[in-house]
């Protein structure tokens, strides 16, 4: 696919961002329509996904992405990873394997995410 290796720069970047807590990389690559789903069910916007990581109400100290895989979906790529996470999100320990989908959509030139979700899987 065409876009492959930048939609997986674009996922590292984003990995990298949400190590950090780097809220202002992490609002270049999230687009301003960001729909996302979390493991509990509940549906974020991005000013809340932001929020979350200034406030270090959610914190990850492990993202390791294996199994990506990326799928055309008309001008937009649906890209599929699995996670190794640790960190916190409140009170709350996350440590576990995830599985990710996340919606890229260009914008100006530059891929980011305007919906995703992600859930537990094991």
């Amino acid at each position: 696919m065409i876009y492959e290796a930048e939609i997986a720069r674009a996922e590292e970047a984003l990995r990298a961002a949400m190590l950090a807590g780097d809220v202002t990389a992490l609002s270049a690559l999230i687009d301003d329509r960001l729909v996302f789903t979390g493991p509990d069910g509940t549906v974020i916007d991005k000013d809340q996904d932001l929020s979350a990581h200034a406030s270090g109400v959610l914190k990850l100290t492990q993202i390791d992405l294996t199994e990506g895989q990326f799928h055309p979906v008309g001008d937009m790529v649906l890209a599929t990873t699995k996670a190794m996470l640790a960190g916190t999100f409140g009170d709350m320990t996350i440590d576990g394997t995830y599985a990710y989908t996340r919606l890229w959509s260009r914008t100006s030139g530059q891929w980011r995410v305007i919906a995703g979700q992600a859930a537990r899987i094991d």
